[in-house]
């Protein structure tokens, strides 16, 4: 919202793209299409792996939602530099402001960034995939609504939840699920929203990844927290691996990777917002609380300014059903009346707030 004009009126980044992440996603169901190896603004990091082009999903593949330990839903290479885990952390070491974010986002300290990042395992996207990815603006990681292209490399977690975007150590979570998503941005030659797919983590501990080479078809075995090389195994399966049929139903919008509760989109919900203070100036730090969702629902906010820009943010619920976003760096934002609507994708109540932002001059 108010993350200053030089933050959020970076609405200029319409034209933001793979590794981009502005907070302005404008439209209540835009996401925005990620192709490989492209990269153009506000990135957390300089690249710490790399895409591969040419992956094509394999044929058959439906749109849905697939676990995450279902043998061959990635891909990978027995190429070291395809995510670089030492890089990675070495780079958030040295840039503590971005490692407060990039660790906010996936629910660890800052202290613990260096274990989790030895647990990750570096794969290769086979399937277009939806997410949240984030930038970095303004001092703070923003999500924005995305689909990345088959052959993005990625770090997933210890559940296989891609975590990680390897070309711009930008940070993802879960998606927020729109009912009648708009895709925009540089569609890449192929693009379809019939092969579209969500990754649902695995209810266990992944062990060993069974990923699928694209250059050439062959399965073979990764072990988890591993980036490729030496340590990748042969596959011993009868069968090759095939993606198959999506799970059978998909599950409501998840918090970030860190949490274990999940929305219940069936349970009634008596949904609220509000803004603290409920006026002020440039300058203050204001709070968008929102209560009365269900517990562990992502809840998708859009605040619409004064000049009828539109801006996308997201707030995990709590196990009360309870959370709030801070907007912080307002001192220079758009002055008038900002309104936002909070409201739960898997279940679509909703609620509205609205605060007035004045000059910091003014009476």
């Amino acid at each position: 919202m108010l993350g200053a004009a030089t933050g959020l009126a970076v609405v200029v980044s319409a034209l933001l793209a793979a590794c981009g992440g502005s907070s302005g996603v404008k439209g209540h169901s835009e996401v925005r299409a990620e192709p490989v190896s492209k990269r153009i603004a506000n990135p957390f990091m300089p690249a710490v792996g790399n895409d591969q082009g040419g992956v094509k999903p394999p044929p058959g593949t439906s749109s849905g939602t697939y676990n995450a330990d279902l043998p061959g839903l990635y891909g990978g290479t027995r190429n070291y530099s395809q995510c670089d885990a030492a890089k990675m952390v070495t780079f958030l070491e040295n840039n503590p402001d971005k490692a407060s974010a990039w660790a906010t986002t996936l629910g660890i300290q800052t202290s613990q960034i260096s274990s989790y990042v030895h647990t990750l395992t570096a794969v290769t996207l086979r399937t277009e995939t939806r997410v949240t990815n984030h930038g970095f603006v303004g001092g703070r990681a923003n999500p924005i609504q995305s689909i990345l292209e088959a052959g993005t490399a990625v770090f997933v977690n210890k559940y296989g939840e891609p975590v990680v975007k390897c070309y711009c150590g930008n940070p993802l979570t879960p998606p927020v699920l729109y009912t009648s998503p708009t895709y925009t941005g540089p569609l890449w030659s192929g693009f379809s929203t019939t092969n579209i797919t969500i990754i649902n983590q695995s209810t266990t501990v992944i062990n060993t990844f069974t990923l699928v080479d694209p250059t050439n078809g062959k399965p073979f075995t990764r072990k988890a927290g591993t980036t490729g090389g030496s340590s990748d195994g042969p596959y011993t399966g009868s069968q090759p691996p095939q993606l198959g049929t999506p799970a059978p139903s998909p599950p409501p919008a998840q918090s970030n990777s860190s949490s274990s509760s999940s929305s219940t989109a069936n349970a009634p919900e008596n949904p609220s917002a509000s803004f603290s203070p409920s006026s002020g100036k440039q300058g203050d730090t204001f709070v968008l609380s929102a209560s009365g969702f269900n517990p562990g629902a992502n809840l998708d906010v859009t605040l619409t300014r004064p000049d009828g820009v539109m801006e996308h943010y997201s707030i995990s619920a709590g196990s009360d059903g309870s959370g709030s976003y801070t907007f912080t760096n307002t001192s220079s934002v758009v002055t008038g009346t900002y309104n936002a609507t909070v409201s739960n994708p898997a279940t679509g109540a909703q609620a509205q707030a609205s605060v007035q932002v004045a000059p910091a001059s003014g009476p």
